[in-house]
């Protein structure tokens, strides 16, 4: 064990208690804690240190816990408690019964008697006059419920017998159980409809909360989070053209690099979409969500590409107002920059030019997400399927998306028109191939500004094969 972490433990611990801990392990860092397994009287333990880098009232986690059998030690934030062996749910594929045993494990939680001081909403700024009508809605604290106010995949661990451990009570306060409904929904991915029958959430108070559990966590982060700071803590992620993103924690944060043609809407428009991750905060540099593991998908499963077509589906649907498609000023600009002169020269200028005159007429029709690439397609542990990384989002044609996600996977004729007739049993074919040929050369361009050395063979063969559907 690192000596500067025995070091921390010792000064957190009352000698007679430092003396029966052993094998000490660093399980994992937070932004308020560190959390070790080790063995206490030879009995394995969670030990949890607090950063106090957040002020946290450690007193109403303290009344907390002595209602818990499992608590063994706790002063000032410092927790000893019997060991739970599970893993975190971002670890988990979440099934009906583990869902059910968290709700369960909620509930009992909100069915506990004791003393604690009501969650102030306005802790983090007054917020919207909508925030402030909708929180004064909820004065009553007769249907005030004891609530845990944190619950992400972090803080609830399962064991093997799918028996379900809530941990970590520092936010705790009395507040109406909409507050962790929402928080299951959204942080955790638990079913919508399911919650709110299990916790009796209506469709009125889920509207509401969903309202002011955002507006309030988009406060404190502002207030909290939106410095970033590198540290040894942040992981920089690999993937992406142009934007930098890192994972701290259970945060997925990304850093702006705007170039004109994107971040133009406000991610948090699309919040609630089943399709999406929520956006927690965004301002003019930072986008900050929940960082969620990302499952191999195997395109070849008709229930995936159901799944991939019916979220597709749902951003297109949606009325979200974002501004038309600037393909044909991005095609200009990536054709100035494009490193690859005998790629051009092959295509020819007749034919790009074709292909520009083509792109100006494309139909603005849907709200298109226009970079659907693997790496924005996301499976999670409850295999659902979650689109990301929104910032080049416009209205656009609605076969865009389609003839990007089948040209992606190099699907063959027979394979892609199943998966259009996924999406609609009415495709206008000739339409779909002539965008298909702008999709492919706007690809093409995009990736060799970035990567001069992407190889692009199976996309510049769409364009051959279908540029007789060009206008």
């Amino acid at each position: 064990m690192n000596k500067q972490y025995l070091d921390l433990i010792k000064a957190n611990l009352p000698n007679k208690i430092y003396d029966n801990i052993s094998n000490v392990e660093l399980f994992y860092k937070g932004f308020h804690n560190y959390t070790f397994k080790a063995q206490y009287k030879k009995r394995d333990v969670q030990l949890r240190i607090p950063l106090n880098k957040v002020n946290v009232k450690h007193n109403i986690e303290n009344i907390i816990l002595e209602n818990f059998a499992s608590t063994i030690y706790y002063k000032n934030g410092v927790l000893i408690r019997k060991w739970f062996d599970g893993q975190t749910l971002e670890k988990v594929s979440i099934n009906d019964q583990i869902q059910t045993n968290i709700l369960n494990k909620v509930k009992t939680i909100h069915q506990i008697q004791i003393d604690l001081p009501e969650l102030d909403l306005f802790y983090y700024g007054k917020g919207t006059k909508k925030y402030q009508k909708l929180v004064n809605k909820y004065l009553d604290s007769s249907k005030y419920k004891t609530s845990h106010l944190d619950l992400n995949l972090k803080n609830i661990l399962v064991n093997d017998k799918n028996e379900v451990e809530i941990i970590d009570f520092e936010w705790s306060r009395k507040t109406h159980p909409g507050f962790d409904a929402l928080s299951l929904i959204k942080n955790v991915g638990l079913n919508k409809d399911i919650v709110c029958k299990h916790l009796d959430i209506t469709k009125e108070v889920y509207e509401d909360f969903y309202f002011i559990t955002s507006e309030f966590q988009k406060m404190g982060y502002r207030k909290t989070y939106s410095k970033f700071v590198i540290d040894e803590d942040t992981k920089q992620l690999t993937s992406g053209y142009t934007n930098q993103s890192f994972v701290k924690n259970d945060l997925f944060i990304q850093v702006k690099k705007k170039n004109g043609f994107n971040h133009l809407t406000k991610l948090e428009k699309f919040n609630k979409l089943s399709c999406v991750i929520p956006v927690i905060f965004e301002d003019e540099k930072l986008i900050i969500r929940k960082f969620i593991n990302n499952n191999e998908i195997d395109f070849s499963q008709l229930t995936n590409k159901n799944k991939i077509v019916k979220a597709i589906k749902e951003l297109h649907l949606s009325k979200i107002k974002v501004p038309n498609n600037k393909i044909y000023d991005r095609l200009k600009l990536y054709l100035e920059i494009c490193p690859n002169k005998e790629f051009l020269n092959r295509i020819g200028k007749d034919l790009i030019n074709k292909i520009l005159v083509n792109s100006k007429t494309l139909k603005n029709e849907v709200v298109s997400h226009n970079d659907p690439n693997t790496q924005n397609i996301i499976l999670t542990n409850n295999q659902e399927i979650k689109l990301i990384d929104f910032e080049y989002v416009s209205m656009n044609s609605k076969y865009f998306d389609l003839a990007y996600i089948a040209s992606e996977h190099d699907l063959n004729d027979e394979e892609e028109k199943q998966f259009l007739t996924i999406y609609s049993n009415n495709i206008d074919f000739n339409e779909y191939y002539r965008v298909k040929v702008i999709c492919n050369f706007y690809g093409i361009l995009w990736s060799l500004s970035y990567n001069p050395d992407f190889e692009f063979n199976w996309l510049e063969k769409n364009i051959y094969k279908y540029k007789k559907y060009l206008n």
